[in-house]
C-alpha cells in the first residue's frame, strides 16, 4: 500500500512499467465526465462521484487481476487497509475480480490532492466515513499485474 500527495508522484513511476500512464491521466481526470476510461496496456480508469458509506457497513476487498491507483479530486474519504493474511475471505467473485473480507483494518482520511495505490495484498474499503457523509469526486486507475 502507499498514501501519498499527487506532487509527489513521480517517486512511484518505478513500481509497476505502466505506473507513469496511469498517473498521467490523472491529471486529465478532474475535467473529465464520469464513466469508464480505456487507456493502453490493458489501463482503465473510472471517473466517479458519489456519497461515502458508513466505514463499519462495508465489506474490505482486493483484486488478484489489478492494482489500484484511487486519487481523491474533491471532497473526501475515509479508506481502510489491511493485508489479506490478516482478513477472512467472506465471498468472491473472480469474474470481476473482486474478492470480499472482513476483519480489522487501520482507517485514514483520505483529502483532495491525495492518492493511495492497493495491491493484491492490500484489503482495502474505499469512499467510506466514519461520522459525517462527505461528497467526493474520484478516480481509479486498474493497472494490470
Amino acid at each position: 500500500m502507499i498514501i501519498d500527495r499527487i506532487e509527489e508522484q513521480e517517486r512511484y513511476y518505478s513500481v509497476h512499467k505502466d505506473m507513469e500512464q496511469a498517473f498521467a491521466f490523472l491529471a486529465e481526470a478532474p475535467d473529465l465526465e464520469p464513466g469508464r476510461y480505456e487507456l493502453e496496456n490493458g489501463l482503465f480508469a473510472t471517473v466517479s462521484e458519489g456519497d461515502t458509506r458508513p466505514l463499519d457497513t462495508v465489506d474490505m476487498e482486493a483484486h488478484r487481476k489489478y492494482i489500484d491507483l484511487q486519487y481523491c479530486i474533491s471532497g473526501g474519504e475515509r479508506m481502510s487497509w489491511a493485508h489479506i493474511q490478516e482478513l477472512n475471505l467472506v465471498r468472491e467473485d473472480p469474474e470481476h475480480d473482486n474478492y470480499f473480507y472482513s476483519g480489522k483494518s487501520t482507517s485514514i482520511s483520505i483529502r483532495p490532492g491525495m492518492f493511495f495505490v492497493m495491491f493484491p495484498s492490500d484489503g482495502h474499503k474505499a469512499a467510506c466515513h466514519e461520522q459525517y457523509q462527505k461528497h467526493y469526486r474520484k478516480v481509479v486507475v486498474k493497472i494490470p499485474v
